[in-house]
């Protein structure tokens, strides 16, 4: 397996060769002003108490996904001689898959590609299971030649935005991961130009649209962990600051949380900050998030088709950005004051969790799409910002879950909707929260086949596109 370390050339060269060899195929991503954000409205816990997902589910959900990722990993590599796309197609080996079928299984990406290192990783460290090893080095061939600080190249820009430290802020995440669950330093170069790309270019104004606060607060939060693990306090200090331009961005109009573009909410800013300027300056913790959770969306309506309604139907992906809002919030405020966003966040998990009938634990854009058009990092969104909340959750010291409330657990009743929630709509009894404004009930909530516990093994040959927007 030929990895960074071992291919003979250096990170320079390996820039210059992606630089010279741009993707002719490559559809480019939207830029800021192509985009469209839908203005949300606050979540609110459900009405109905809904199903516990335990560390247990988590965790076989989890070696499930692992395993699928697997299936999705690309095995092509094209001739560059050959004369498709003008002799410019490049090798694709060792890249994820965007989508297991359909339209969107053209795309192999970057950030596909660091989120299953992440998964594999993670899945290692838990259960010493170090089957998906290969995977792991073909993965990290892929990024040898197609880095996730050079993503930019497939835009409309000329130069590094918010896509580049999109994925860098997963780069520093998958090296991160990889180093704990193997002890292997090989591929700390590549964290590091992650990080260096993130100190340089994540930053944000107060005017700027959602996609670039989004973006730059996953970034800021990946260079805090990356200088947290590596005992680097400047770097540190230097995600705090990133961290404190989304804190201004957030507090210049608090309702931005609830929206949505492209593939992010605003709870990734939310997050954002708590992981990144708060980290530095904890007195002001509290209260801010106390002061800001309110305003998070919930559950996004999927009762209906999106328009158009194809596999760019990303709403779970929205989702996830606003569990991990809820599931932040909760974290920081503890049982009692975080009661509301526990609640919201376990009822968006199970919400996820329920639309992975296939089988593998993986899950699709949205509840509309079939059980067969899964999409990659949809499903990395669904382990890192949920399943991992409930793997790594604090044990109570007879060793069960800690559950600030008996309604958490699924046994108990509603939670009341904050006072000062902004008018979040309610939703119909067992319906949860809609950011869309819709109270209506969704079908296959609940759904106990998500647990099904069987494997479907794919095969992926594929070319490279890129996300673009509906």
């Amino acid at each position: 397996m030929r990895t960074l370390a071992a291919s003979g050339l250096s990170l320079v060269t390996l820039v210059t060769l992606a630089l010279a060899s741009p993707d002719a195929r490559a559809t480019p991503h939207p830029t800021p002003e192509q985009l469209v954000e839908v203005r949300g409205v606050p979540g609110s816990p459900p009405h109905m108490p809904v199903p516990d997902v335990t560390p247990a589910q988590a965790t076989a959900q989890l070696a499930l996904i692992a395993a699928w990722d697997k299936t999705m990993q690309s095995l092509a590599c094209i001739n560059p001689d050959a004369g498709i796309d003008g002799g410019q197609e490049e090798c694709r080996f060792g890249g994820i898959i965007e989508v297991e079928s359909g339209p969107g299984h053209d795309i192999v990406e970057s950030d596909n590609t660091q989120e299953a290192i992440w998964n594999w990783s993670y899945n290692q460290k838990l259960s010493a299971d170090t089957q998906f090893r290969p995977q792991v080095a073909n993965a990290f061939q892929y990024l040898a030649t197609h880095p996730g600080w050079l993503e930019w190249r497939d835009g409309n820009g000329t130069g590094p935005d918010y896509y580049s430290v999109y994925n860098c802020g997963w780069g520093v995440r998958a090296v991160i991961e990889y180093e704990l669950a193997t002890g292997d330093a090989s591929q700390h170069a590549y964290g590091d130009m992650c990080a260096q790309h993130l100190t340089d270019y994540a930053k944000v104004n107060t005017g700027d649209p959602l996609i670039i606060a989004a973006t730059t607060a996953w970034g800021a939060s990946g260079l805090w962990l990356w200088g947290n693990a590596n005992n680097l306090p400047q770097v540190k200090t230097q995600a705090a600051t990133i961290g404190a331009q989304v804190k201004a961005w957030v507090e210049a109009d608090p309702t931005r949380l609830a929206s949505r573009v492209w593939a992010a909410t605003g709870g990734a800013a939310f997050y954002g900050v708590v992981a990144s300027y708060m980290k530095e300056n904890p007195s002001e913790l509290n209260a801010w998030v106390a002061q800001m959770a309110p305003h998070l969306g919930g559950w996004i309506d999927e009762s209906m088709p999106a328009v158009p309604n194809d596999w760019t139907d990303w709403r779970n992906a929205h989702n996830a950005w606003n569990m991990l809002g809820h599931f932040t919030a909760a974290d920081v405020l503890g049982p009692g004051a975080g009661d509301i966003d526990k609640a919201a966040a376990m009822d968006i998990l199970s919400r996820l969790v329920a639309q992975a009938t296939n089988g593998d634990g993986a899950i699709a854009g949205s509840q509309q799409r079939p059980a067969t058009e899964a999409e990659s990092w949809i499903t990395a969104y669904l382990v890192y910002f949920g399943l991992r909340e409930i793997i790594d959750a604090p044990e109570q010291p007879d060793g069960g879950m800690a559950t600030p409330d008996a309604s958490l657990s699924g046994d108990g009743g509603p939670v009341t909707t904050r006072p000062d929630a902004g008018g979040g709509n309610g939703a119909a009894p067992g319906g949860g929260s809609s950011s869309s404004g819709c109270g209506c009930a969704e079908a296959g909530v609940g759904d106990e086949s998500a647990w099904a516990l069987a494997l479907v093994p794919l095969v992926a040959l594929v070319a490279r596109k890129r996300r673009t927007s509906r």
